[in-house]
């Protein structure tokens, strides 16, 4: 392989294999390699348009996702330099990247959407490389002056991945069985370990790449299960965070020696993940021992290595093979390994950027080699404490000790001077804020050497400490400057004053979905809506950490929802019932003229339906003016307020109890209807529920103003709509309809007679707009219907 243009034949000829997967937990999008290929040929259109040439740059700066790959490998094939930067980069940083990099076109997450659009092109010309010409310049994190960029050229990503080619090759056609062998790529693509596995290793493997937002490690459990994933790719900090949520789920018994019986054992955990759920791959950090061996004892194969963006990026990996826990494996052909006499790792070879004089690299890691050649981490050089005694401490060591408290969630050793000495300090972050940290830390001391002890300490304020962007590494030196000058006390935590009364349901959801993200724990809804402010906030936050609700997500929706709902003999029955009762008879005591069928001629299933919310009868409207093949796909969300004595049964009376599920049940029944709460408990499994419903070819049905209209007139959208339109990816069709609030709106007893009128919309379709954007489009896009009544 001589150039990565080597490997375009290879995405053509895979054509209908699956290649790229999108899940955001609520929603999954699958392409096809010709469709990824057909992508690469409209970027490279779009490069043309705008003028982009061979040897000019092009800064990409969004999310993974397929049209991220298609503009990589577009600069590939067509020679253009890919400047690949972290999305989670600041706008500044992004800019200050940009003036350096002198880039000619900067591709954000709306510069993909418009290629996402194109047509796609399935030829396209492919502009010679050679392998001295430049792929692209990667700008690490953690930047705080001026940028500096790693160039990378075809030879050195070449000489990396042809190892990985050629062991591949071996095994290839043992693999056919387990296809589409998908990797779940959780580190970013401007990451070089990223693309290796999300860009590179899904077409040496004939596989598929899957990416998505999500950071909670419950939901990408779920995400590994739903979408049938092999091997995840994730920083250590991310298997600690999946470690915890095991560890909360199930109840883990003593390992067993046999693999066989360890998969029985566990079996449980390997249905949560799924079956065909084999592999970890962590990059960016090593692995603690004693988390590689959690995930061992379970029956997981945690794989590591050891990397740098200057190699582009893999030195030493483990054979998934022949794995030796605790080491980063052996060195790769082509490359060498050597240890300095201060313990510093020297590499040098055919895939380092800067060694094209054969000088070795000095990587500022310290490390050991065994007498296999497999090489074993140690620290950072630049980490490293230096006593007065002149002995050496490294942090990782003490940090190890320390995290083996059960009261200890984490905890960075740093360095603080002192009468012009440098000390040991142990930043802690506290499962129980009353530990006593004095006893913690002489306990801790009695297990390190003496050069090695704790001299002084804080607990930290914040529930984790500052993190490098993509490898999820503390930044001690953060640690260090924010504690130098308080080493025994520390500011307390700020919130950020909210109004919670303003919020409504869904942005309520939200905001859990971050907090959640944020602290690496399951909150519970219902505790959370009862919450007025952000002393509350804090407060409950700080119990629910040390805590971790084993009630976590349950809510007010205690009784399982409608799916019974969608079994076929209740689908033929409602079929016959509307056709047959409830259609002729609304429109023979209510007149229906019908507009806009015209947009469901292009249309594809599934969409959401958005409508102004005037009476009971909007939904029975909505029905009888689909066509059947759509009619058949409706589910109108009702409000869970309607039903709530079914739900909360020990609330109220055996008469309400029975007559509320009585109509629940109808309506379920009768009109495929599901439950939307209005308050935040509950409101994310019925988001997922509406998620699910899409999954199955089903078009909810909501009304974004919230409530019946009081006086006829349309009312501004709540940003729950804008939520599910992005979150969900699927088009919005809005709807207004006219008439209902004179027959029955919530100032009538009984329904009276009067004509209908029903207007369907141009379908809306949304990427990157904020929630509140979404919802008022989509309102203006209602209000227009009504112009044209």
């Amino acid at each position: 392989m001589r150039t990565l243009q080597d490997l375009l034949p290879d995405i053509a000829n895979l054509e209908d294999h699956e290649a790229i997967r999108w899940s955001s937990g609520f929603r999954t999008l699958a392409s096809t390699y010709a469709e990824l290929h057909g992508t690469i040929g409209a970027a490279i259109n779009y490069f043309d348009e705008l003028g982009i040439r061979k040897g000019d740059r092009v800064l990409i700066w969004a999310e993974n996702r397929l049209e991220w790959v298609a503009v990589f490998w577009a600069c590939i094939a067509s020679g253009v330099i890919a400047v690949p930067v972290d999305f989670r980069f600041s706008e500044d940083l992004m800019r200050r990247i940009e003036a350096e990099s002198k880039t000619k076109l900067t591709i954000d997450r709306a510069g993909l959407d418009r290629i996402r659009d194109l047509p796609r092109v399935r030829t396209f010309r492919v502009e010679p490389a050679t392998p001295d010409d430049i792929v692209e310049i990667v700008y690490t994190s953690g930047t705080t002056a001026e940028p500096k960029g790693v160039t990378h050229r075809h030879r050195h990503i070449c000489a990396n991945l042809q190892p990985f080619r050629t062991e591949i090759h071996k095994y290839k056609k043992w693999a056919l069985p387990f296809q589409p062998i998908r990797i779940l790529d959780l580190l970013p693509l401007s990451h070089m370990f990223g693309q290796a596995l999300g860009i590179y290793m899904p077409v040496l493997l004939g596989g598929a790449a899957a990416f998505t937002p999500e950071v909670h490690a419950a939901r990408i459990v779920q995400i590994v299960r739903e979408n049938r994933i092999s091997v995840v790719v994730a920083v250590p900090r991310m298997l600690e965070n999946l470690k915890n949520e095991v560890e909360r789920r199930f109840q883990l018994s003593p390992p067993s020696p046999s693999i066989l019986t360890r998969l029985w054992r566990y079996r449980k955990i390997h249905s949560a993940f799924g079956w065909k759920f084999w592999s970890f791959v962590a990059g960016g950090a090593p692995v603690d021992s004693e988390l590689e061996e959690f995930w061992a004892k379970l029956g997981f194969l945690v794989v590591q290595g050891y990397g740098l963006t200057e190699a582009s990026p893999v030195v030493t990996v483990n054979h998934p093979f022949d794995a030796k826990r605790g080491s980063l494996g052996r060195a790769l052909p082509g490359l060498e390994v050597m240890i300095a006499p201060d313990g510093e790792i020297l590499v040098r070879g055919e895939s380092i950027t800067t060694g094209d004089d054969g000088s070795w690299l000095h990587t500022g890691d310290l490390g050991a080699m065994d007498a296999e050649g497999r090489l074993y981490y140690r620290g950072r050089k630049k980490d490293m404490i230096v006593t007065s005694e002149g002995l050496n401490v490294h942090p990782e060591d003490i940090e190890h000790v320390l995290n083996q408290f059960p009261e200890v969630r984490e905890s960075a050793v740093v360095s603080v001077r002192k009468n012009g000495n440098e000390q040991v300090h142990a930043a802690l972050i506290l499962k129980d804020p009353n530990t006593n940290v004095d006893t913690l830390v002489r306990q801790a001391n009695d297990k390190l050497e003496a050069h090695q002890r704790i001299k002084s300490w804080s607990v930290w304020p914040d529930n984790d400490f500052p993190r490098t962007t993509s490898t999820m590494k503390v930044r001690r030196a953060e640690v260090a400057r924010r504690i130098s000058s308080v080493p025994q006390s520390m500011p307390p935590l700020q919130p950020r004053e909210r109004d919670f009364s303003a919020m409504s349901s869904l942005e309520r959801v939200e905001l859990l979905s971050q907090l959640e993200n944020q602290y690496q724990v399951d909150l519970n809804e219902e505790e959370f809506s009862q919450l007025k402010d952000s002393a509350q906030l804090e407060e409950w936050l700080r119990r629910s950490t040390v805590g971790r609700s084993e009630r976590a997500g349950s809510g007010v929706l205690s009784r399982p929802l409608s799916d019974w709902a969608r079994s076929l003999p209740i689908r033929l029955f409602r079929t016959i019932f509307q056709q047959l009762v409830a259609i002729p008879l609304f429109k023979h005591y209510l007149p229906l003229t019908v507009t806009g069928l015209e947009h469901f001629q292009h249309l594809e299933a599934p969409v959401i339906f958005a409508a102004n919310h005037t009476s009971h009868l909007d939904a029975p409207a909505v029905f009888a003016a689909l066509p059947f093949r759509w009619r058949r796909r409706l589910a109108p969300a009702m409000g869970l307020n309607l039903f709530q004595p079914y739900f909360e049964p020990d609330r109220f009376s055996k008469k309400e109890v029975w007559w509320t599920g009585l109509g629940y049940v109808l309506a379920c029944g009768l009109f495929n209807a599901y439950p939307l709460p209005q308050e935040v408990a509950g409101v994310r499994r019925a988001l997922n529920y509406t998620a699910e419903l899409l999954k199955r070819g089903y078009c909810p049905l909501v009304f974004p103003e919230g409530m019946r209209s009081t006086d006829g007139r349309l009312h501004s959208f709540r940003p729950g709509i804008g939520m599910m339109a992005i979150r969900l990816q699927r088009p919005i069709v809005p709807i207004y309809i006219e008439g209902l609030y004179s027959v029955y709106s919530v100032h009538h007893s009984w329904p009276k007679r009067g004509a209908v009128r029903v207007s369907f919309g141009q379908p809306l379709r949304f990427t990157s707009e904020s929630y509140d954007e979404v919802a008022q489009k989509v309102c203006r896009a209602v209000e227009d219907l009504q112009q044209f009544m």
